[in-house]
């Protein structure tokens, strides 16, 4: 046997087990660095929040820039667009599906999952239009920015209550280095209060996609149970003797194949094992690095301590 090929297929197979690892292992460590952010809500964000809104979100607080934050609220609104219209023909599939022949003979659970099929597309479709309507209100990239910052609750003492006794949404960076004559470090504020994406926010604008996903995994799930009920309950008696069975087997051989090639080209694409925590940290140093003198900065937001915890040159 040629050694070559041979070394060529271990290596591939080492670096699908390496990827399968790193996965796993970013899978296991996520919940836990999104409860040390941002406390027992975490644990909300990581069942009910997406990651890729949150980076996208985190982005627009990051860059501090009008334009990405004008541009995310027009993201936003497009696609809501789409969910919306995805939504309706998702709900109008499964509406269909209700007629579909037997289907009062196969078990009832069929028809619930075509029912929350219906019900959750709709939903979708309401929070879609609900929050085209609340960013289409956001006239100013300050705004922008503020809601998905989101609202705090006023606290006495110290520069945190200084900052929001005038502020309704938390502020901008800039806010925060003018309290830097009050004294005391504000590193901790400004990661917090400035570069972190509120639970809430992230929630809000994945719900309408994580709705919709629902919806159309539970519609193919009461579509693949009518078909075992065709073939096991032998329904159909106009067809051939394993007409029911082929049908089953190709809609399931299907419907795997579709999920690994978009599951896998997914994984693929999102390589980037950044904690959260981290991220946020490389935004606050480069504003540090932007928009203030080293000398004022040394004080206010501790640059060289945030380059330690990141390993920076």
């Amino acid at each position: 046997m040629d050694p070559l090929p041979l070394a060529s297929t271990i290596g591939n197979v080492l670096q699908i087990i390496i990827l399968v690892v790193k996965i796993f292992a970013q899978t296991i460590r996520r919940p836990i660095d999104l409860v040390d952010l941002y406390g027992v809500s975490g644990i909300f964000l990581y069942f009910f929040g997406s990651r890729t809104t949150w980076r996208t979100e985190a982005q627009v607080l990051g860059t501090v820039s009008d334009d990405d934050a004008l541009s995310f609220k027009k993201s936003v609104q497009d696609e809501c667009t789409s969910i919306s219209v995805a939504a309706a023909i998702v709900a109008q599939i499964a509406i269909t599906c209700l007629s579909l022949d037997n289907l009062s003979h196969t078990h009832w659970i069929v028809k619930a999952f075509f029912v929350f099929s219906i019900t959750s597309s709709s939903i979708a479709l309401y929070d879609a239009s609900t929050q085209q309507r609340v960013m289409g209100r956001l006239l100013q990239a300050k705004q922008v920015r503020g809601w998905i910052r989101g609202r705090v609750l006023p606290k006495r003492g110290g520069s945190f209550w200084q900052i929001n006794r005038s502020h309704l949404f938390r502020g901008d960076p800039a806010d925060y280095i003018t309290l830097a004559s009050s004294g005391g470090d504000l590193s901790h504020d400004v990661m917090k209060q400035c570069f972190t994406p509120s639970v809430v926010s992230v929630i809000t604008i994945s719900a309408p996609q994580i709705l919709l996903s629902a919806s159309l995994l539970s519609l193919l799930l009461a579509l693949g149970m009518y078909f075992g009920f065709l073939w096991t309950r032998q329904l159909d008696v106009d067809t051939g003797k394993d007409d029911s069975r082929n049908v089953l087997i190709f809609y399931l051989i299907t419907l795997i194949l579709c999920f690994a090639v978009y599951s896998i080209s997914r994984l693929i694409q999102d390589d980037d094992g950044r904690t959260e925590r981290l991220i946020l940290l490389e935004y606050v140093t480069d504003f540090a690095e932007k928009y203030a003198d080293a000398a004022r900065l040394e004080t206010v937001l501790k640059v060289p301590l945030v380059r330690r915890v990141m390993r920076l040159p």
